[in-house]
């Protein structure tokens, strides 16, 4: 037993001393797996096959455990050594030219890529049997598909599908400048409600998260939760204090699937960005990989938490006209969130609370409404990026409430006065100022047809004026923006989403009154207050001291044109001087290729040889000796062919 194990420990060292040997003779970072299979081959294949060619020669296996052993037996021996180096390289190379190597990846960084890729692929057969069972067949194979009957099946299909496939649809379905019309429409109606996780699941998990049992924090926790959604849900409890809080709970496994989600969604929207221009046009990867970093925030609730916190502090400048809940940050985790529980019906379900309120009553809690996103967008900077009506509590006294901060958005101070100057400039149907605004607004083309733009804006501002409608307004918009070829950054384009979206909220709480005017009216006001008299010395005063550092630093400015002309007139050199160098490294590679070559040539030569010298016990010098050349020049042909391969894969 003993012996068998120590004869395994000697060839399992045999074999990677080998593998290692054969790395450094070609002189390149092979990875470990090669590496090793480098050795398995030369010890299990070229190293039999070395001793069968000795055997054909004078040598005689007896007496090379004899004290007395023969110059010319050793010879062969070593000769045979350096033929296995030889083989077990030309094996390593082989396989780098068939399976180039990207990288050296670790053991354990490879059992975990099979392990996602496992899921990933697990993943994708669901994703397609759910597309497939929605008869979504055709699109999946590239087919032609009507696009106003696509619509039912899709939805059907990204709700089913998860978090990620339904984040992915809503933004699309604020994305009417890409989207058509009717299937944004159907998009916008994708929910995130799922079936709740078990109590015992949650039980364990605010256990762990908490570090302590839920029932030292919580007098009380109502394990039915008040609503259940992809990532998470959300429970009723009581503190030890006494004081009532929702409790949100992220799922256990929410995070690992949303990941392998993203990442299918990312790779598809890579694969159809190649295929469509509409895609390109539109930046859908670049839209799920803001879905994805939004996605990553949204599983950490300690952002959430953050953000709540923040929105009340803007909250408290102005008058609090609206409830946002307070967070116990203290208490809270990266997957448990606890807050402040408010008083509130979503007006989604509202319409009997909001029915019982007088007339004049719905009027002042719309106009209310409108204030503080207002005074969050406009002023404050800061705002709910996430606002629909099932975010928007309502009591029985008319009184305000905002939820699910998941996703808060900032605009800067000059973002927040373009958007003023816009919003006056569509007032007034002033297309001129509008496109002032417009340019400073968006990105994209740094020349573009302003005439055009300035036309197209006057025609948009005149039909506005006829229907005063802010969802059409915004699609409206949108479209025209992306025909001039400029883009609206993302928190730009996330408060017009919720100016869009407020409308419902609006509507349902005033069903008679005009969204567009309300809103417009309000915008002047908020010019006013954004054109505050006491800022103007202190903004004077920045623009002097900034128009004194700039004047300041001018000479010195000059002095780096001047030297970056120089440095670019140098960079031309080195540019040069590092093609020379390539060139000269492909000569070296190449060279080496042709003194291999040449050594192999010589060895064959002399391996034909029949006379001349021979060492005892009969082994002849000349074909020896052209077994050694042949193995060196294959060795520095092997390390050339390497060395060229990999100097390729370099300038790709």
């Amino acid at each position: 037993m003993l012996a068998t194990i120590f004869a395994s420990v000697l060839v399992c060292g045999y074999v990677i001393a080998l593998g290692l040997v054969v790395r450094w003779l070609l002189g390149a970072p092979i990875g470990a797996v090669r590496t090793v299979l480098a050795g398995v081959v030369g010890f299990f294949l070229v190293l039999p096959a070395a001793f069968l060619a000795a055997g054909a020669t004078a040598i005689d296996a007896e007496r090379l455990g004899q004290v007395e052993t023969l110059p010319g037996d050793v010879a062969v021996v070593l000769v045979s050594a350096l033929w296995v180096l030889a083989l077990s390289a030309a094996f390593v190379v082989a396989s780098e030219l068939l399976w180039p190597s990207r990288r050296s990846v670790g053991l354990l960084a490879r059992l975990r890529g099979w392990r996602d890729r496992l899921r990933r692929t697990a993943r994708y057969v669901q994703i397609v049997r759910i597309a497939m069972r929605h008869g979504l067949g055709p699109l999946l194979r590239g087919g032609a598909v009507r696009l106003d009957e696509l619509g039912p099946p899709l939805v059907s299909a990204l709700n089913e599908a998860g978090v990620a496939f339904v984040k992915l649809g809503q933004v699309l379905a604020s994305r009417r400048d890409v989207v058509p019309a009717a299937l944004a429409d159907r998009l916008a109606t994708l929910q995130t409600q799922a079936v709740p996780e078990s109590w015992d699941d949650v039980g364990a998990l605010l256990q762990a998260e908490l570090g302590r049992p839920p029932s030292d924090v919580f007098a009380h926790l109502d394990p039915i939760p008040l609503a259940a959604a992809s990532i998470g849900q959300v429970h009723v409890g009581t503190l030890a204090d006494g004081q009532e809080v929702v409790v949100k709970v992220q799922r256990p496994r929410a995070r690992a699937q949303v990941e392998v989600d993203i990442d299918i969604a990312l790779r598809v929207c890579r694969r159809i960005e190649a295929r469509s221009d509409d895609a390109r046009r539109a930046g859908l990867h670049r839209l799920m990989d803001e879905l994805a970093a939004s996605l990553r925030a949204e599983l950490d609730y300690r952002v959430e938490g953050r953000n709540l916190a923040l929105m009340r502090s803007a909250a408290t400048r102005g008058r609090p006209r609206i409830t946002i809940p307070r967070v116990h940050l203290d208490a809270s985790t990266r997957r448990v969130l606890i807050m402040e529980r408010v008083a509130g019906t979503p007006l989604t379900s509202a319409a009997s609370v909001i029915g019982a309120l007088p007339a004049l009553r719905r009027r002042e809690v719309a106009a209310e409404l409108i204030d503080v996103v207002l005074q969050q967008i406009l002023i404050d900077g800061v705002f709910h990026a996430d606002l629909h009506s099932g975010n928007i509590l309502i009591d029985g006294r008319g009184e305000l409430a905002l939820i699910d901060f998941g996703s808060v958005a900032v605009l800067d101070r000059e973002q927040r006065e373009l958007l003023v100057c816009f919003f006056s400039a569509l007032r007034a149907e002033d297309a001129r100022s509008a496109v002032v605004a417009v340019r400073h607004l968006t990105l994209g083309r740094d020349a573009f047809d302003d005439h055009a733009l300035r036309r197209d804006i006057g025609e948009l501002f005149t039909l506005t004026a006829l229907e005063p409608d802010t969802a059409v307004l915004s699609d409206r918009l949108l479209r025209l923006l992306h025909r001039h070829g400029l883009a609206v950054p993302g928190n730009l384009a996330a408060a017009v989403r919720t100016l869009a979206t407020l409308q419902d909220a609006v509507a349902s709480l005033d069903p008679g009154s005009d969204y567009a005017d309300l809103i417009l009216d309000r915008v002047g006001d908020t010019a006013t207050r954004t054109l505050d008299p006491r800022r103007l010395p202190r903004l004077a005063a920045a623009q002097a001291m900034a128009l004194g550092q700039y004047l300041r630093r001018l000479p010195g400015n000059l002095d780096i044109l001047t030297e970056a002309h120089t440095a670019s007139a140098r960079s031309s050199g080195a540019r040069e001087s590092s093609r020379r160098g390539w060139r000269l490294r492909i000569l070296t590679v190449l060279s080496g290729c042709a003194f291999g070559a040449l050594l192999c040539a010589a060895a064959f030569v002399l391996l034909l040889q029949t006379g001349g010298p021979s060492l005892p016990p009969g082994v002849a010098v000349l074909p020896l000796v052209g077994a050694v050349l042949g193995s060196a020049g294959l060795i520095i042909g092997l390390r050339s062919v390497i060395a060229l391969h990999r100097l390729s894969s370099s300038t790709r």
